[in-house]
């Protein structure tokens, strides 16, 4: 029956058949290599280059045609001595060991398995830098000996009443957790969390405002408007307070200055000061002050106070307009003392009578400096239109102008009088 079916032996597989004896022995024998391979895809620790194959699985060996190329197959030497040949499509990635893996993987086996000759091998490894070796056989020297105290200390080990305990032990018992890079307390990681939290949902808002803020410039103008207007989650403060600052329309900062009010909170009163004062536009600005009028906080005064004494005396000024908005008797005592202020300009020494910028506020003084041959200081006092006009809006006194003894000698006149008239009412 087989002589019907198979040729000789020694014809080609694809050119005729076999007979039966020939068949079964080369079913064996491929059985075999397949045995083989699944042997070599399961060694844990063989030496060699690791060939990722594309079904899954590994080889590890020496290529034997490391010059061919193009690259067609991978011939493949195992460190059992059986060579492998797979198809370039069949390798998804050729991983080249270290030399110094190769070498350990080479040696390793020539130390004993005690704790005298695990703990040289672990110091073979120290030197080369081969620290995932070096903690298995650190380990494996506490296995035989727990008390090696060298091993322990080189695995962090600290002895503490007479016990070897890890600093993860001592701060775990502590209450302690590793938490980003960081031993951290339980309130600690809550904080962070919650901040982590916090920050997805301010990236959340600002997506949402960039996007309602484009919708203004098309046919969904009011929805975008109506969507603006209605955040009142004060996590959306820093997505509006960026578009206050950054939107090149003055149109749209008003908008979104109206909708950082609607939040309802003292941060965004301060945004709403600091763009009072900052923005470039005045309508931007007056904007602003007429939302910060309706809640009056003292936080607020005490900024715009502040500003009166800013570098800048286009800011001064500002802060003047702003608290004539307030209206606020607290602050005439600073607007008094900010009616003539003295700024610092430096002067180009090419041009003497070009003013170049201006950086600092000085005292009540004037005069100039000057730094060798270079460009010179000019102490420039400044009178404040905005801030008497504050004073005189503040206190219904318009007569005094820019007299600045004059107006201090009234201030000090009116609180007198308030002082006397306490003391009667008692």
């Amino acid at each position: 029956m087989w002589a019907g079916v198979f040729r000789p032996a020694g014809a080609g597989f694809a050119a005729g058949t076999y007979s039966k004896d020939t068949i079964v022995t080369r079913f064996r024998c491929r059985t075999l290599a397949a045995a083989m391979l699944l042997l070599v895809l399961s060694v844990p620790h063989a030496r060699g280059d690791v060939f990722l194959l594309s079904q899954g699985g590994q080889v590890v060996g020496e290529l034997q045609n490391a010059d061919q190329s193009p690259r067609e197959t991978y011939v493949i030497k195992t460190p059992e001595g059986m060579t492998i040949t797979l198809a370039r499509s069949q390798v998804k990635q050729w991983l080249r060991p270290k030399p110094e893996d190769i070498e350990y993987e080479k040696i390793r086996s020539r130390y004993p398995d005690t704790a005298e000759g695990q703990w040289e091998l672990a110091e073979w490894c120290k030197e080369r830098k081969l620290s995932a070796q070096r903690k298995v056989h650190l380990e494996r020297v506490i296995a035989l000996d727990s008390d090696h105290e060298a091993a322990r200390k080189a695995l962090g080990y600290t002895k503490i009443e007479g016990k070897w305990t890890t600093q993860r032990e001592v701060m775990t018992k502590q209450g302690y957790r590793w938490y980003k890079d960081r031993w951290r307390t339980q309130q600690e990681i809550d904080i962070l969390e919650e901040k982590g939290k916090a920050n997805f949902v301010e990236k959340d808002w600002m997506q949402k405002i960039d996007r309602w803020i484009g919708w203004l410039a098309t046919d969904r103008a009011e929805e975008g408007h109506e969507s603006l207007l209605a955040i009142n989650d004060p996590t959306a403060l820093k997505g509006l307070a960026y578009g206050l600052k950054h939107n090149p329309h003055p149109q749209v900062r008003v908008i979104l200055a109206q909708a950082v009010a609607g939040l309802g909170t003292i941060d965004a009163q301060r945004v709403l000061a600091s763009t009072a004062i900052e923005d470039g536009v005045e309508d931007v600005r007056a904007a602003c002050l007429e939302l910060l009028k309706k809640k009056h906080h003292p936080a607020i005064i005490e900024y715009f106070v502040g500003r009166l004494r800013d570098r800048n005396n286009i800011m001064v000024n500002r802060a003047g307009v702003a608290l004539r908005a307030m209206n606020e008797l607290s602050s005439v005592g600073p607007l008094i003392d900010a009616l003539i202020t003295v700024h610092k300009f430096k002067i180009a020494s090419s041009n003497p009578g070009q003013i170049s910028s201006s950086f600092g506020t000085g005292g009540s003084g004037a005069g100039g400096l000057s730094v060798g041959g270079g460009p010179k200081i000019l102490l420039q006092p400044i009178q404040n239109r905005d801030v008497l006009d504050a004073l005189a809006s503040i206190t219904g006194q318009s007569t005094l102008g820019f007299n600045v003894p004059a107006w201090r000698a009234w201030y000090a006149a009116q609180q007198n009088r308030e002082a006397v008239d306490v003391r009667r009412d008692k």
